[in-house]
């Protein structure tokens, strides 16, 4: 959808959609929102501020209207979404206390960890009202009064929630602190009469709180428990996937993963330069320290793919961050491989710089690898993903780089920085003058670019010393430098 525009049209009078969401932007700060969403009375989006709905977005919605057609649950509920992030919703009321809608926060987990009540501010409130009175407007108008002594199927529910919510009504327990609302000009509701009387918009009020005083043992605030989100079983509009997708998302979330590294050897010498390849690891029993190839396989294969590149970028982030001595005395430089389906989310370059801009490193520490065919599978989004990722200064490594007209046109990219020769074009260095050719071209061209070769799959002493003849740069070796766990790069450096 194109951003700013509403997602259904109709003959009603159009509405300030997007003052609303900025209404609640604001009441949130200085906590930062990802994206604002405000929904209808089945779930439905009306506006969305940024980006788009996905699976985890939409199920956290379905389930939370689900949660507030009942008049006593909370009016804010919270959903983790993984990768640190979070979905707040929070119902609209009008003056009846019917739900209008509700509107869908996406912010980040720990600006919620101390209770979803402290957003519920005076100024939150008020853009709730605001959002509410929008909804009157597009409602549609009543044509004629119901006979008398009869009520609509459709409103008999609401009607008893209603009264149920009336006779449940109690006065807040001593130590409840009232939550202070500037003062508001609100006219009060005439009596309804028992004839048939037309139908007018009333003023929307502010929906009281329901908060419950918490027994707590110590004075420490109470963390916000979110609820898990359960993969979506009734169809929706918005496709989430099987329920096999459901699991899958469940195992990524809930897989132990574990960070290595194996650091890329130069071959000149005297050369302090410390490039790494970050690779991911299971902590599963039975299964430790082995790459989780069936899972990556079936992740990748349903489009998921880039669920995991967003958990190993938050890990490495994480880590180099709070272990600055590993980068701070040597030019380091970490390379992640990223997925086909991180190439095609139009959001993976807004997370990335999200995570650039919160661990501060230094320009060029980060950098991504891309292997050639995938590359020159999603033809010319390459271009873009390769702009995007040399505008936040992060090095691109073309991965299985061969012989091929193709392979050449990539170099033209922005940001390339390393290229991996393909172990078929190594292979037969020493007895096929054509490979040691080939090689010698490559190393060629990039240096006439400024990129750096490596030779991947190369074991032995002698095969390294035809690489450094041929003019190669590095030599990726699980003889000389096998991959050891990241946290083994901070005791190093601790020593």
């Amino acid at each position: 959808m194109e951003q700013g525009k509403p997602l259904t049209v109709s003959a009603a009078p159009r509405v300030d959609y997007d003052a609303v969401c900025e209404s609640v932007r604001a009441a949130l700060e200085p906590a930062r929102a990802h994206s604002i969403s405000l929904h209808d009375l089945q779930g439905e989006v009306l506006w969305l501020s940024e980006g788009s709905i996905g699976p985890d977005e939409h199920n956290a919605v379905r389930q939370a209207m689900e949660a507030f057609a009942d008049a006593q649950a909370a009016p804010m509920l919270g959903y983790d979404l993984g990768d640190s992030r979070s979905a707040v919703l929070a119902r609209a009321l009008d003056a009846r206390r019917r739900m209008l809608g509700a509107v869908m926060i996406v912010m980040d987990t720990r600006s919620i960890a101390r209770g979803l009540p402290k957003l519920m501010t005076p100024k939150l409130q008020r853009a709730l009202i605001q959002f509410a009175a929008t909804q009157q407007k597009q409602g549609p108008a009543v044509s004629a009064p119901p006979p008398p002594n009869t009520v609509p199927a459709r409103f008999a529910k609401e009607g008893a929630d209603r009264s149920a919510s009336a006779d449940a009504s109690t006065p807040l327990s001593p130590g409840t602190q009232p939550l202070e609302l500037e003062p508001l000009t609100l006219q009060p509701m005439a009596p309804q009469a028992m004839t048939p009387q037309p139908v007018t918009p009333q003023p929307p009020t502010l929906e009281p709180l329901s908060i419950q005083p918490l027994t707590l043992k110590s004075p420490p605030q109470q963390r916000l428990t979110l609820q898990p989100l359960a993969p979506s079983s009734a169809p929706q509009r918005i496709n989430t996937g099987t329920p096999a997708i459901g699991q899958l998302h469940a195992a990524l979330r809930d897989s132990p993963i574990a960070l290595y590294v194996q650091r890329l050897i130069p071959l000149i010498k005297g050369s302090a330069l410390k490039r790494y390849e970050v690779l991911l690891r299971s902590k599963s029993e039975g299964s430790a320290n082995v790459a989780p190839q069936a899972l990556l396989k079936q992740t990748v294969e349903n489009g998921l793919g880039s669920m995991i590149d967003r958990r190993v970028i938050t890990e490495l982030m994480g880590f180099l961050a709070r272990h600055p001595e590993i980068w701070q005395n040597d030019e380091a430089m970490f390379s992640v491989n990223l997925t086909s389906t991180a190439l095609h989310d139009e959001h993976f370059m807004k997370f990335v710089e999200l995570c650039l801009t919160r661990a501060q490193l230094p320009v060029g520490t980060i950098a991504f690898e891309i292997d050639v065919p995938t590359a020159m599978a999603i033809g010319q989004k390459i271009t873009g993903v390769a702009t995007a990722l040399h505008r936040l200064g992060c090095p691109l490594v073309l991965d299985d780089f061969a012989l091929r007209t193709q392979c050449f046109a990539l170099l033209r990219l922005p940001g390339v920085r390393y290229v991996k020769i393909a172990a078929e074009v190594t292979a037969k260095m020493r007895t096929d003058k054509v490979s040691q050719a080939g090689i010698t071209a490559i190393v060629q061209m990039a240096r006439v670019l400024g990129m750096r070769t490596v030779a991947k799959h190369t074991e032995t002493p002698a095969e390294h010393e035809w690489l450094t003849a041929l003019g190669v740069d590095f030599v990726q070796s699980h003889s000389m430098s096998p991959p050891v766990a990241i946290e083994s790069l901070h005791t190093r450096a601790a020593s």
